[in-house]
């Protein structure tokens, strides 16, 4: 009898060991990350991943330079799996349904000590599409009580201002311009009492959020109340925006706006800032730096539409402003500006001054890209989502007759008046330009555009303006008065945020309007000079960026933890010349090259390793401390 029963309890075991092994398989293939710093975004199993809402988080995880992938809720859901993440998003829009259970596994989750990231109307409807209860169910993980549909109704949410002081700004990658110092009324509710107590900005530091011509924005966002002992880091008059506080063992920051929704509004900005304050500053997350060698910089992006120009651009050229660069300088190349026969234009074809100021522009460096369809004014008020098959040609006329003075292809794109349908990025990109000049955005740097309908084009990338406050142009702020001190002021924090959060932001201006700014342009340029002497700043050309950003897509790289140290490997089909890695030098101490060839440099708060002419590249750095990313949900 035991000969007997031996052979089927071996079976009984095989198939217990094989259902194992596929489990493992199955999690393997389909939510454990490829890299030890993946961040997950948690997605109902309904949702296709194929979603714009979904697309544009993933688009912003990669153009930050962090990995990101989408786990299911029944995957969070199932005992089996092991959170072994850097963090957890539950983004807004995408996820507003939600069970008890997974409400009660998110809980689970950071009382173990996971991080979490609450996006606006995360998990606030039950499964019947309802608001849940008199507050959102995870209201005591975001430290306010939120979604108060019983107590407010369709006034639950509601837009106005946003602020917080200069530090938090600055901790959101905010660039300067971007806000601006303003009183707020001041109200009696509690949570503005308490907000205040916690940190939030007293009225001699408080910033609110500002877009271009604009002014002011108002965002959407629910009323909160209720005693908030976390760290503030965005507020309005009617409750807290955003904030990181603890629970349990684990840390959550809460972003009552919605950031998905935002970016496929062309307002992408507060998506990637708050992104990446999650990544960084509570994960300390490795990632790829988007600009080359890990210098950041600025792209100056010259308008030149108009015979007016040449006469300013002559006046630069003897200032000696055309010697910093490289410059990105866009041209309307046709006789007229604002209507057809007013000969206002630079008329390219026969004008031998303004075929003579290309060839210069060339030979200093800069790049020489199109502004538009031939005829400024006429072609940027009269542009239309619906007008292509009777603008198009003024585009092909202006991109050919640039060509043909410059000898060389046209690449890259500037907008009159920053009017860009969608259809005018598609045919760009199917005329090989890499890079454009984009209205929309504004504060961002390069990015993929997202508008309802989806993203506008493949390997084009949009240079979002900075802007001042509500001007952007030197010739703006020049008709609006703003005092020249705090022009200067404003271009030198520009330079010194691209340097010191090594990011790229475009500036931009018309001839006419630099040339009232001579003194500050070169105060500006002796800045950036000390700043690239120290190498912390470069300038850079659209279509350098852009080149440079179309082949960061196809590096490969993943981080795996090796006992108490992070293995690095990353590879490139050609090179990875000029790919850059940062490690927080709080988490991270001295990194090792295995192979490959790299320089290694310690610079604010990073250890930045800018790779060399090599295919692949092997790293070895050591953890100064491991965080707790291992608890199950």
């Amino acid at each position: 009898m035991t000969a007997m029963f031996k052979p089927k309890l071996t079976l009984a075991v095989a198939l217990v060991l094989i259902t194992c092994m596929a489990a493992v398989v199955y999690h393997h293939r389909n939510v454990v990350p490829v890299s030890a710093d993946t961040i997950f975004l948690l997605l109902p199993d309904s949702a296709p991943e194929n979603d714009v809402q979904v697309q544009v988080w993933l688009d912003a995880a990669a153009e930050e330079g962090f990995h990101l992938q989408v786990v299911r809720d029944s995957t969070l859901l199932d005992p089996m799996f092991q959170m072994s993440s850097g963090g957890l998003i539950v983004p807004d829009q995408l996820h507003r349904r939600a069970n008890d259970a997974l409400i009660g596994a998110l809980h689970h989750y950071v009382e173990q000590g996971g991080k979490l990231m609450i996006v606006y109307d995360a998990c606030t409807w039950d499964l019947r599409d309802r608001f849940a209860g008199s507050a959102s169910r995870l209201s005591d993980l975001a430290g306010v009580d939120y979604a108060l549909y019983d107590r407010f109704g369709t006034k639950s949410i509601v837009s106005g201002s946003v602020w917080g002081n200069t530090a938090a700004m600055q901790r959101l990658s905010i660039p300067p311009g971007a806000y601006t110092a303003a009183k707020v009324k001041d109200d009696d509710s509690p949570l503005r009492r308490v907000a205040l107590h916690a940190g939030s900005p007293h009225t001699e530091d408080r910033e609110v959020l500002v877009g271009y011509l604009y002014g002011e924005l108002d965002y959407p966002s629910f009323q909160t109340s209720g005693d908030y002992d976390g760290k503030v880091l965005l507020q309005s008059a009617t409750g807290l925006v955003a904030g990181e506080k603890k629970h349990g063992a684990g840390d959550v920051l809460y972003v009552n706006l919605p950031l998905g929704y935002l970016k496929t509004r062309t307002d992408g900005m507060l998506l990637h800032s708050f992104l990446r304050y999650f990544a960084v500053n509570m994960l300390h997350a490795p990632y790829l730096a988007n600009v080359p060698d890990g210098i950041g910089g600025v792209v100056m992006n010259w308008h030149i539409d108009a015979a007016s120009a040449l006469k300013p651009l002559a006046m630069l050229r003897k200032a000696g402003i055309f010697n910093q660069g490289p410059f990105s300088a866009d041209i309307t190349a046709g006789p007229d500006v604002d209507e057809f026969h007013d000969g206002k234009g630079l008329d390219l074809e026969k004008n031998e001054e303004a075929r003579s100021w290309v060839r210069f522009l060339i030979q200093q460096g800069d790049e020489v890209g199109s502004h538009g369809g031939w005829i400024h004014n006429y072609f940027g008020r009269n542009l239309s989502d619906a007008n292509q098959d009777s603008f198009e040609h003024y585009l092909a006329l202006n991109k050919t007759t640039i060509e043909g003075a410059a000898g060389r292809e046209v690449i890259e794109y500037s907008a009159p008046l920053g009017n860009q349908p969608s259809w005018v990025t598609r045919w760009l990109e199917d005329h090989n330009v890499v890079a454009y000049y984009f209205a929309g955005d504004s504060g961002m740097g390069p990015t993929r555009v997202y508008r309802d309908q989806g993203r506008d084009g493949t390997k084009i990338w949009a240079f979002p303006i900075l802007h001042f406050g509500t001007r952007a142009s030197l010739e703006e702020m020049h008709m609006d008065d703003v005092p020249e001190p705090e022009i200067k002021s404003w271009l030198v924090d520009v330079a010194d945020f691209t340097s010191r959060s090594h990011m790229i932001r475009l500036v931009y201006s018309h001839p006419l309007g630099a040339m009232r700014y001579i003194e500050t342009l070169h105060a500006w340029f002796e800045h950036t000079r000390e700043l690239s002497d120290e190498q912390r700043f470069r300038w850079y050309t659209m279509s350098q960026v852009a080149n440079f950003l179309n082949s960061r897509q196809q590096v490969t790289w993943s981080v795996k933890s090796q006992g108490s140290d992070s293995l690095l490997s990353a590879s490139h089909p050609r090179t990875l010349e000029h790919q850059a890695w940062m490690f927080s030098d709080l988490q991270y101490s001295h990194p090792r090259v295995l192979k490959g060839s790299a320089e290694i440099r310690d610079q604010d708060g990073y250890w930045i390793v800018a790779a060399k002419d090599c295919k692949t590249l092997d790293l070895s750095v050591s953890q100064r401390q491991i965080s707790n990313t291992n608890s199950k949900p």
